[in-house]
């Protein structure tokens, strides 16, 4: 997670031959903070507000698949992915007593989670990477 004071750009030219893509940009407000005047009195200032992302750096060439296969990285090793792949087989075998336990829906609902999160990533970058004209 980055925070910036000002609203970032999805993608930024770094200058070295890569690009940084920031992706679930969101303003974030500050709590505000007491301070005391010389007059003893307390006053609540406001902090300006900040915004958080996530990013990635990604080298030239810039594609759509190289952004999501950072993307996907950064979030998730292929380890946790292969996890998660195997144990929705096995629940899907019945390794882990019926497909309907509770244990077997819980490990078949992991994985569908996951598949369904990286979709939804797949469609930002897919989107984003429209708007700047990458392939």
């Amino acid at each position: 997670m980055a925070f910036y004071d000002n609203k970032p750009s999805k993608l930024e030219a770094v200058g070295n031959g890569s690009y940084l893509y920031r992706w679930n940009i969101q303003e974030v407000k500050p709590e505000s903070v007491e301070q005391t005047s010389e007059e003893g009195a307390e006053a609540q200032a406001e902090k300006a507000p900040q915004f958080s992302c996530e990013e990635v750096s990604v080298w030239e060439p810039l594609t759509s698949n190289k952004i999501t296969e950072a993307v996907i990285t950064s979030k998730w090793d292929a380890n946790y992915e292969q996890k998660l792949v195997n144990e929705y087989n096995a629940a899907q075998l019945g390794l882990y007593g019926a497909k309907t336990s509770d244990e077997a829906k819980a490990h078949i609902k992991a994985y569908t989670d996951y598949l369904t999160e990286r979709a939804a990533l797949k469609t930002q970058v897919d989107a984003d990477c429209a708007e700047f004209g990458i392939l």
